[in-house]
């Protein structure tokens, strides 16, 4: 089979590019041909068609809407994907094209050009980018669903858009945009990697006929380093990016109850400064780390701590822990409890309130049933993301979409 993935990066940035990189890995080892289609950037991994990709853009949290104005067609429709998209496919014609995260830098006017090829179309929901305006049904500390029906004006009077009234504008000008072009309608399967996410995206009204549950595959890490000098013997650790929806702002209150065992934060992100400038004595930060550093320093902590307030799709950062047998307290949110079962694989708490978290990893440091909750988790992950399993579901996914195609071609509007 000849598939396609798209994403917009095409480098181990986040969660969304592991599934991404991980799936084209799986699917060139089982014989099949990969290639991409993503934007350009220093960082890429080898593709065996570059040659096509989008020209990079920024849109960083910390660029400012002035210097981005002149990006704004490409936030709408970006041109130069669509006809990077359209070479890329009269080029290498592939069979299936698996879409994850186009985002902005490539935006739905890539699908223009795989329906006038006939190409079908699989889609992973790793966030809520066609009904939610900022993607993550979050804003200012809480879970949002104020565009819910359409109504994306909410995203200007919110600025939920990187905190930025005018980029909000944007999003919501580019959000009406391709509801009035039916920008996402030609994706014949919708791929939920979570139960949560698929009952949400029903209740935006996709239909079920389309919509497929299949949980991230998550794997053992190839590389694990030793510890760096002066790991403590015990700690609790956090990893991911540094943000608010992230519950970054909880853990000086979770730090204060189960001092003086220290959290290490792995991670960096916009609250990065703001962590540091709290100078909570057990909270040691150790900013971005390469993935065998990462690894080791997983695989022996005495718990991971994941307190998230928006609602996550799968927890990568949950997954590989439980598969490393570690305790891991969560937040009660999204997809996490599909993972984390309170006092099975784990212990649950309510979500944004640091005391709560705080005293359910005070218990998981001392329980002695903690270990137990670890083993558990490690046979939920390898149930639910064992790689082989989870790559024979998705090629089956792809074959519908291509059946599909056969039998019920698909105009698109130009």
């Amino acid at each position: 089979m000849r598939v396609l993935l798209v994403n917009a990066f095409h480098w181990l940035k986040g969660g969304v590019e592991r599934t991404y990189l991980d799936e084209s890995r799986w699917l060139a080892a089982a014989g099949h041909d990969v290639a991409h289609f993503a934007t350009r950037h220093t960082n890429n991994e080898p593709s065996p068609t570059a040659e096509f990709f989008a020209p990079p853009a920024d849109f960083t949290e910390g660029g400012s809407a002035l210097a981005q104005l002149p990006l704004l067609p490409r936030v709408l429709w970006s041109a130069p994907a669509a006809d990077g998209m359209r070479r890329l496919v009269a080029s290498w014609k592939p069979d299936v094209a698996h879409l994850h995260a186009p985002s902005r830098h490539l935006t739905p006017s890539i699908l223009g050009p795989l329906a006038r090829a006939g190409v079908p179309v699989v889609m992973t929901l790793h966030d809520f980018k066609p009904w939610c305006t900022n993607r993550i049904l979050y804003a200012h500390g809480e879970v949002c669903e104020r565009c819910r029906g359409g109504t994306h004006w909410h995203a200007f009077t919110t600025a939920c858009v990187q905190g930025s009234r005018a980029k909000s504008a944007v999003g919501a000008v580019e959000a009406y945009l391709h509801d009035a072009l039916g920008a996402w309608r030609s994706v014949r399967r919708w791929i939920a990697p979570s139960r949560f996410v698929y009952d949400k995206a029903r209740s935006f009204h996709v239909d079920d006929a389309v919509l497929r549950v299949l949980a991230h595959g998550v794997e053992p890490p190839r590389d694990v380093a030793a510890p760096p000098p002066g790991t403590p013997e015990r700690y609790v650790f956090f990893a991911g990016r540094l943000s608010a929806e992230k519950g970054v702002r909880l853990l000086p209150a979770i730090a204060a109850v189960i001092a003086p065992v220290p959290i290490l934060v792995a991670g960096d992100g916009p609250l990065a400064g703001w962590l540091h400038e709290q100078g909570v004595a057990n909270i040691r930060l150790l900013g971005h780390l390469a993935e065998p550093v990462l690894a080791g320093l997983r695989a022996r902590a005495t718990v991971v701590v994941a307190p998230s307030q928006f609602v996550e799709h799968f927890g990568y950062s949950v997954a590989e822990a439980l598969l490393d047998r570690r305790p891991v307290v969560a937040a009660r949110i999204g997809a996490l409890p599909e993972l984390v079962e309170h006092e099975q694989t784990g212990l649950l708490a309510t979500p944004g309130d640091g005391a709560a978290l705080g005293q359910a990893v005070k218990r998981a440091l001392d329980d002695p049933a903690a270990p137990r909750w670890g083993e558990a988790g490690r046979e939920r992950v390898l149930r639910v993301g064992e790689p082989h399993a989870h790559l024979r579901e998705l090629l089956g996914i792809y074959r519908e979409a291509i059946d599909e195609a056969r039998e019920h071609p698909r105009g698109v509007r130009r």
